[in-house]
């Protein structure tokens, strides 16, 4: 009788150490950040952004310490907020809400989406992650017919950000209609690795990913990167580090003809220090910007469209303009090292090279006099108070 109990009470101890166990493996880890991704597809690149989201879910774990929640608006679909669920050792897709039609490329349906996913995901750290077409900082309206047309039709080489039919959305009411203070933002799209850019977006993230030159079509390898976006402090400025090198080692494996990549990880916090610093360089040379002659400064080469001609290296432009001052040129290549984190682009690049040491990360514009329309808005732009003129004027 002794012996039956002792094994009865044998079996309760391991039938709860079974179930604890169970139920221990179920709880998922405390979520320490929500990874929102925005995906505005309504254009030539719903097929690849489509693919993104097939990417992110294929290396989806229950073990990230984070929660993902995408917005994507694609071609002849219904825009909708999804998740990553796993079932039975299974990642599907879960539909969190469905949208009525809507532009994607407007601020105000940003904001809006934005809202819906901290609603959702409430946490203390979020991560976003862009991903569509991009120019930079040139408005849209200084596009020529031949740059909007190319926008219509499917293009397997570039995404360049959002475009919803005609529609585009402005940097500067697109960084007014995200929170301040994200520990990191992904620009999956072209151009936006711009001092003009980046200048705007200083007090959205920690940390910004993204490229001075355009970007391949089908966008960042997620099913590689997604374990890097989760951790915390200094062990996530070291796993940015790290997605920043998946990009450059997948692009940079493609065949030559079709290779080219650049990829920049930008610390914002010291962007502001960069301004200044400009600005003694700076401060008073517009009349010089504006006689510069075209080949005076590294530009990058383009692979497609006909304006992206306007995206200078931005240190070979301080170099250039410090020719005479060797210990502000020190200095300021000193603070650039500090604001870009990791750098690397591909050799080719679209069967050109880019040259390493003429590659900062960092693009900028030059003000020049022939341009007259870009020129005119550009002092609109924040950054172009280095020149010591009001950005308004």
């Amino acid at each position: 009788m002794k012996i039956r109990n002792r094994f009865i009470q044998y079996i309760s101890v391991m039938l709860l150490f079974c179930l604890v166990s169970c139920e221990k493996d179920e709880n998922e880890p405390e979520k320490v950040r929500t990874l929102m991704v925005y995906l505005a597809g309504n254009n030539n690149l719903s097929g690849h952004l489509k693919n993104n989201i097939k990417d992110m879910a294929s290396a989806w774990k229950r073990s990230y310490n984070g929660d993902i929640v995408i917005f994507f608006d694609g071609s002849g679909s219904t825009p909708q907020l999804l998740t990553f669920k796993v079932k039975d050792g299974v990642v599907e897709q879960e539909v969190l809400k469905t949208y009525d039609e809507l532009n994607s490329a407007s601020p105000e349906t940003l904001k809006q989406v934005v809202k819906d996913m901290q609603a959702l995901y409430p946490s203390d750290s979020y991560g976003m992650i862009f991903g569509s077409h991009a120019t930079g900082w040139i408005p849209s309206s200084l596009l020529g017919r031949a740059e909007r047309s190319l926008y219509q039709i499917e293009n397997p080489l570039t995404r360049s950000f959002a475009t919803d039919g005609a529609s585009t959305m402005d940097i500067r009411d697109m960084a007014a209609a995200i929170p301040d203070g994200m520990d990191f933002i992904v620009f999956d799209a072209c151009l936006m690795s711009s001092i003009e850019t980046l200048y705007e977006f200083r007090n959205k993230a920690k940390y910004v990913i993204a490229s001075p030159a355009e970007t391949p079509a089908p966008g960042f390898p997620y099913a590689k990167m997604m374990p890097y976006f989760w951790r915390e402090g200094d062990r996530l400025e070291s796993d940015l580090k790290e997605v920043c090198k998946i990009f450059y080692e997948y692009y940079n494996t493609y065949n030559s003809s079709d290779r080219f990549g650049t990829i920049a990880l930008i610390n914002m916090s010291e962007l502001d220090n960069l301004y200044d610093l400009t600005c003694q360089v700076l401060e008073g040379k517009a009349p010089e910007a504006a006689q510069m002659g075209k080949k005076d400064v590294y530009n990058y080469p383009k692979v497609e469209y006909d304006k992206y001609d306007r995206f200078f290296d931005l240190r070979e432009y301080i170099r250039y303009m410090t020719v005479n001052d060797a210990a502000l040129r020190a200095a300021y290549e000193d603070l650039l090292g500090k604001v870009v984190l990791y750098k690397a682009v591909t050799d080719p690049f679209y069967r050109m090279t880019i040259p390493v040491e003429k590659f900062s990360g960092i693009s900028t514009y030059i003000p020049r006099s022939e341009w007259y329309d870009e020129t005119k808005a550009y002092w609109k732009f924040p950054w172009a108070g280095v020149y010591g003129k009001d950005a308004t004027e």
